[in-house]
């Protein structure tokens, strides 16, 4: 099999499952999981409002017994309510359907929301965002295309369907290549599924567990874009079969390596990896290095020249270091999932022009990145600003219990 898009790693590691995407001998991306499923990350729930905070326009939910969340308001459009018919207010006391979308990081409590999400393979079916959706990594014929099937074959949903549900298509449809046979198919089921759901939850008590996410590494596993990667491997039995019993997954891209003369983590040098994917210092190809340093309230990274050296005249020598470390910086922010505020301190240049082409070239790499991030600005002090979604723990966090 053609290793162009790289392997996806699962293997035990210490107290911790490791999911590992591997191309060219690089680690592009890396999270670390309970061995034990301890996360609530996509869990439903029935939970109770506790207060409505106007002023920060959120509400506060009980999801269960001592479990407190943060609930934005503008989440709540087509909010389900069981302990009334729902009036477009929230207020104390109700009795809500909410979703679980961030896990507690440091003070900050788990956030929800009451846009209900099914999630699939080709698509996402939801029960408060009632439009048609599309990934942005989808090109404009791919989507002209999507919409003119959904159109045809809408007309098979009941109406109960079409009225109280929204569907976002994702990236991965472009692997069907105009074939939306399995995505009919996942439509309807979702459909199915997502309804079924609306009218069991009005009998439910509250602070219910109505539906547990998927593991979160098989979560995650089934999150990623097909395209980005050949082959699933382990070297785990049991994560083997619980791989090949996941919905959606292609069972012709899981293996389990069985040599055991030869260690899965020793062929692909995961202790020298995460220990690079760890370290404050990354090193250029040029001799130039960045320093990457988190703090509580953002992430600095600090662009030097190094050991680096060159025939070209010094401005020219900066900006050709500044590009390198461009590439390095959007790499190392998917790999080490940093998030929120990142400032960067690329080496000074005197050229506006060069200035904009490297603002320019950063802004390309980092849409690259499936989590959406965006350069800001750059302040007086030449510092680059960039924001990043926060998506789960960064990986320093998720191995420091290691």
């Amino acid at each position: 099999m053609s290793s162009e898009n790289g392997k996806l790693l699962l293997t035990p590691y210490k107290n911790k499952i490791l999911l590992l995407h591997i191309k060219d001998n690089r680690l592009v991306f890396a999270q670390a999981f309970p061995s034990k499923k301890e996360s609530i990350l996509g869990n439903i729930y029935l939970g109770k409002v506790t207060n409505v905070v106007k002023n920060i326009d959120a509400a506060f939910v009980e999801i269960y017994p001592g479990q407190i969340c943060f609930l934005p308001l503008k989440e709540c459009r087509h909010a389900i309510l069981t302990n009334r018919p729902f009036d477009k207010r929230i207020v104390a006391g109700d009795e809500i359907v909410v979703q679980v979308i961030k896990e507690a990081a440091k003070t900050k409590q788990p956030s929800v929301t009451a846009n209900i999400s099914f999630t699939g393979t080709y698509c996402v079916v939801t029960t408060g965002k009632r439009s048609i959706g599309y990934s942005n990594k989808l090109k404009n014929a791919e989507k002209e295309q999507l919409e003119k099937f959904f159109s045809s074959s809408r007309s098979s949903f009941s109406a109960e369907e079409q009225g109280s549900l929204g569907y976002v298509f994702r990236t991965n449809c472009r692997e069907l290549h105009g074939n939306y046979e399995p995505l009919l198919e996942e439509l309807t089921t979702l459909s199915k599924r997502a309804n079924e759901f609306l009218k069991t939850v009005m009998h439910r008590t509250c602070y219910s567990l109505l539906e547990e996410a998927p593991t979160p590494y098989l979560a995650t596993v089934k999150s990623m874009y097909q395209n980005e990667y050949d082959e699933i491997v382990t070297d785990d039995k049991t994560l083997y079969e619980k791989l090949r019993s996941c919905q959606g997954l292609d069972l012709d891209r899981i293996r389990l390596y069985e040599d055991e003369n030869f260690p899965l983590q020793k062929l692909y040098s995961v202790e020298t990896k995460l220990s690079e994917a760890l370290s404050k210092q990354v090193w250029l190809k040029s001799g130039g290095y960045l320093v990457i340093e988190p703090t509580e309230a953002l992430t600095v990274i600090d662009v030097n020249t190094g050991k680096s050296t060159g025939k070209c005249t010094p401005e020219e020598h900066y900006f050709r270091t500044n590009i390198e470390a461009a590439w390095e910086i959007a790499r190392q922010l998917k790999l080490r999932n940093i998030s929120g505020i990142i400032i960067v301190d690329f080496i000074n240049m005197d050229s506006k022009e060069q200035e904009e082409e490297l603002l320019s070239l950063l802004k390309s790499a980092l849409r690259k990145d499936a989590v959406k991030t965006k350069v800001v600005d750059i302040t007086p002090l030449g510092l680059v600003e960039i924001t990043r979604q926060k998506i789960n723990r960064p990986l320093w966090e998720q191995m420091r219990e290691i």
